[in-house]
């Protein structure tokens, strides 16, 4: 988890170690909301990078008492599955506009017959 701060030109970082996702979410989240805020109540910054074994995302709300951990665990699950799916709608864009691999079939054209 980490949280960039303009203000003070540094990014902010906590790690941890689970036994499974949901001590790893409990974890983002405690995380998430002390570093969200200065001591002073200022927002830090109202975006923070997760991660969560491979999956990244980008979530907003840590720094608002309005939002309980249930929320922001759905805020979490959510922005990992909208990363999910934007790489594969990227890797598939990727593979179409892909030109034919070496080897394969492309027909010649003639010169002789004006092609």
């Amino acid at each position: 988890m980490s949280f960039w701060d303009l203000e003070m030109q540094r990014t902010s970082v906590r790690a941890g170690e689970a036994s499974d996702r949901a001590d790893a979410m409990a974890q983002v989240i405690a995380a998430g909301r002390d570093l969200a805020c200065r001591d002073d109540g200022s927002v830090v910054n109202r975006s923070a990078h997760i991660r969560i074994g491979t999956e990244l995302a980008v979530v907003t709300g840590f720094d608002s008492p309005r939002l309980d951990d249930e929320n922001l665990r759905c805020r979490i699950e959510a922005a990992i599955a909208a990363k999910q799916q934007h790489a594969r709608t990227m890797e598939q864009r990727v593979s179409v506009e892909l030109p034919p691999t070496a080897g394969a079939h492309t027909p010649q054209l003639d010169p002789e017959a004006g092609e």
